[in-house]
């Protein structure tokens, strides 16, 4: 009997020594996965406006990856890709612009895309003379523009 009540006692101390010890508690706001993702590309576009292209980019995916299914993922890829062309990452720029013809093959704004992806190779161009890849892929892309969205203003 006497050593289930140094047990209780015991115990008791353990538990009040361990509640002194946490005094303040944060408050986790959960909000729904789509006004999550609208702040996530808000956010994108409040870092692209003041510069920082690096977290605008990781912001607009992190929107596309958060709610892949609602309209906004897509939009959130190409403005992904945007930024990396825009701040002269143009590896990242043709990475994200081949993942987005493969997660939205037939996309409206796929001629935006390409456009986007014709350009970034070309200004990946060094030296003409040396490095024919550049070249090449923007011709093929801008040609797959003209062909494939020839009413529309990027084929002009």
């Amino acid at each position: 009997m006497r050593a289930i009540s140094h047990l209780i006692i015991l115990l008791l101390l353990m538990l009040t020594s361990c509640a002194k010890d946490q005094q303040t508690f944060e408050v986790i706001e959960q909000q729904e996965i789509d006004l999550q993702m609208i702040d996530a590309y808000e956010e994108g576009l409040k870092s692209l406006d003041e510069g920082d292209g690096l977290l605008a980019a990781k912001k607009f995916s992190e929107a596309e990856l958060l709610f892949p299914q609602s309209i906004w993922a897509p939009r959130a890829a190409l403005m992904s890709a945007y930024t990396y062309y825009s701040f002269e990452y143009y590896n990242d720029a043709i990475y994200e612009l081949e993942r987005f013809f493969k997660t939205y093959p037939n996309h409206p704004r796929s001629d935006y895309a390409y456009y986007l992806l014709a350009i970034t190779y070309y200004d990946t161009i060094v030296d003409e003379t040396k490095d024919l890849d550049a070249i090449l892929q923007s011709k093929k892309y801008l040609e797959l523009l003209i062909n494939q969205y020839p009413d529309t203003d990027y084929a002009i």
